[in-house]
């Protein structure tokens, strides 16, 4: 077996379709030594860790507990297994099950040094259950947020905010100040693989004692991290003088940038450096694909791209429908060619196994909607020259989502407005599955009146957004591996 394979078991069967109709699981544990893997066919239930003093009813229990949890890959899985509704603190899971947390803590270790080793015994306690496990999900928000101010160090360093202003803005109500030193610390030493002395080096140069010093963003920092950005391809188009007019904070003015394929698009100086947003032009594009490959390996069919309603749904290319959009008391009637609007994603075969064991067939097409789609202020909205090309845009989304209803084909629209930007359609698959998931069985009610089609979403089930792989299973039920 190949170490790619180690780590998980891949769903593979003619009748996989969505997230609830996986059968023929399996499930095996390793331990690993450095990078090698050995296969530890069935642990032997019979060895006795210590604490004697536990039943074998309790033992039992944390037994499945623990393997129905973690899983085949604890250490690579850690945020689902932390986002887990089943996940608890030492507290929690002692008051779960009736058990002291001193002899839980202590079997715990022992099990898990038969399912995953000796080595990997203490860096799996210290990702899951540390001394205050209970803020796990918190500092994994945290993290979440370094991350992006890390990456500028040590090049950038003078761009990452200070402590007190992230405090104020991103960290708001997450952590205290006491608290943000020692995460810190652990987000360097754990998740960067820092030695102790390093990460409090690392600290120290970026928000030790000169960090309320730092200087403001000027107009060079910004053209020196476009032109960084693109390799020298992308410029800043705002003049330095035109910079230094403006009246608002550094962090909060926008600038003009034209990117390596020419597009030009106005944007936030935060947006830019510290959210790492880029041209929506191209940003759009690679949005709609990690939809289309979400799609694809969801209902498991090939999704077309840019598919003409005249084609999808049998509508006239000439056909037209008058559209007025109001903004502002002013009316704006648009002429739409119906049968010329695209779908971004479409397929017409999409087969669901209801819970009655029939077969049903439904078109299915997608659409992302970049912000420019919401974004009325025209100074933010790179897209649209006037009013009118944004009532347009509104327009052709209305009179697509009319015709998808009437000709029942199930729309489902992922919107960056919603949240779901680039940076979540690239690594946060779990609301972007959820949503998708959701639309498809509200739309399924609605246009079908029908109640025994319904997908369900497994967190253990993971996508490859980029589309290099298909759907693999991380972990299976205790049945399976007993």
């Amino acid at each position: 077996m190949k170490k790619d394979n180690n780590k998980r078991n891949h769903i593979n069967g003619e009748n996989y379709c969505g997230l609830n109709n996986f059968k023929g699981r399996h499930f095996n544990y390793y331990e690993s030594n450095n990078s090698i893997f050995f296969r530890i066919s069935t642990p032997n239930l019979g060895l006795k860790p210590i604490c004697s003093n536990l039943s074998e009813i309790e033992k039992q229990k944390i037994r499945n507990y623990v393997i129905d949890l973690l899983g085949n890959d604890p250490v690579n899985c850690y945020k689902d297994i932390i986002y887990d509704e089943s996940f608890g603190s030492l507290r929690a899971i002692s008051y779960r099950l009736g058990i002291s947390r001193p002899t839980l803590r202590a079997y715990i270790s022992s099990w898990l040094e038969i399912l995953y080793g000796k080595k990997a015994v203490e860096r799996i306690i210290k990702l899951f259950w540390p001394e205050n496990s209970a803020k796990q999900r918190e500092k994994i928000r945290f993290y979440e947020i370094i991350e992006k101010h890390i990456r500028l160090y040590p090049e950038r360093t003078s761009l990452i905010p200070t402590r007190n202003n992230l405090l104020d803005g991103e960290l708001r109500g997450l952590l205290s100040k006491n608290t943000f030193k020692p995460w810190v610390i652990d987000y360097l030493t754990q998740i960067k693989c820092n030695s102790l002395d390093e990460s409090h080096a690392i600290y120290d140069i970026i928000w030790g004692k000169n960090c309320a010093k730092r200087k403001k963003i000027e107009y060079e920092d910004i053209k020196d991290f476009v032109h960084q950005r693109n390799h020298g391809k992308a410029r800043v188009l705002t003049l330095k003088f035109a910079f230094e007019l403006m009246t608002e904070y550094p962090t909060d003015r926008y600038v003009k940038i034209s990117c390596g394929e020419g597009h030009k698009f106005p944007i936030q100086v935060k947006k830019l450096i510290y959210d790492y947003n880029w041209c929506p032009y191209c940003n759009e594009y690679f949005c709609e694909r990690l939809m289309r490959n979400y799609l694809e390996q969801l209902f498991n069919t090939k999704f077309e791209a840019q598919m003409r309603l005249e084609k999808a749904c049998g509508i006239d290319r000439e056909e037209i429908i008058v559209q007025t959009i109001n903004f502002n008391g002013i009316q704006y009637r648009i002429r739409v060619f119906v049968g010329q609007l695209r779908y971004d994603h479409f397929s017409p075969n999409v087969c669901i196994v209801g819970n009655n064991r029939v077969k049903y067939k439904y078109a299915v097409a997608g659409e992302y909607d970049g912000f420019h789609h919401d974004e009325e202020n025209l100074g933010k909205n790179p897209f649209c020259d006037n009013l009118e090309d944004f009532a347009t845009i509104n327009a052709r989304d209305s009179v697509k989502n009319k015709v998808s209803y009437e000709k029942k084909v199930i729309l489902i629209r992922l919107k960056e407005k919603d949240g779901f930007d680039r940076k979540k359609l690239s690594s946060n698959q779990k609301e972007v599955i959820q949503e998708i998931i959701r639309q498809f069985n509200k739309q399924v009610r609605d246009l079908f009146s029908f109640h025994d089609v319904r997908l369900k979403y497994d967190p253990y089930i993971k996508f490859n957004p980029l589309g290099e792989d298909g759907p693999y299973r991380t972990k299976g039920s205790l049945d399976d591996f007993l």
